[in-house]
């Protein structure tokens, strides 16, 4: 690791004011997607939940250990967030039948209408927050942000 200069700030750093960027917008992001999503999703139920639908949606039958890596969560976390989706009729889970251990995960038809809700919710979102980059600046931010998630990705694999 290089030493640091002592008489400058951290937030002098390009990278890190780049990251500090990065985690506001993103928490922002968030907190603009959940105020869209609080009158029509049923209570309990965040941008978390119908990402993990949408990804069922894409992938139906994916076992449950799917949505651990595609989320970045941990198990315990999928698990709850499984159950509340159960409980709301959103999806269900069944035994794969070659291996007992693994829960492949579906949507039921409720779930699959709040999945196609979610997704032009977030298109929307998207396009009201992107919308107004050029096609250059917005595949060039494409490329940067899947550069530092293929870095995360390594760093990720480290732990």
């Amino acid at each position: 690791m290089a030493a640091s200069n002592s008489s400058s700030s951290p937030v002098d750093d390009p990278a890190v004011s780049g990251f500090v960027a990065l985690m506001t917008i993103s928490g922002q992001a968030q907190q603009l997607l959940k105020a869209r999503m609080q009158d029509t999703t049923p209570a309990g139920l965040g941008p978390l939940h119908m990402h993990a639908l949408c990804l069922c949606q894409q992938q139906p039958g994916a076992p449950q250990q799917a949505l651990v890596q595609a989320l970045g969560r941990d198990k315990g976390q999928m698990a709850r967030l499984i159950r509340d989706l159960e409980d709301h009729g959103l999806l269900t889970r069944s035994t794969d039948e070659r291996d007992r251990r693994v829960w492949r995960l579906y949507l039921t038809p409720e779930g699959a209408t709040r999945s196609a809700w979610f997704s032009a919710l977030e298109a929307q979102v998207a396009q009201d927050l992107m919308g107004h980059l050029s096609p250059e600046d917005s595949a060039q931010l494409n490329r940067m942000l899947h550069s530092v998630q293929a870095q995360l990705n390594g760093l990720g694999s480290e732990a």
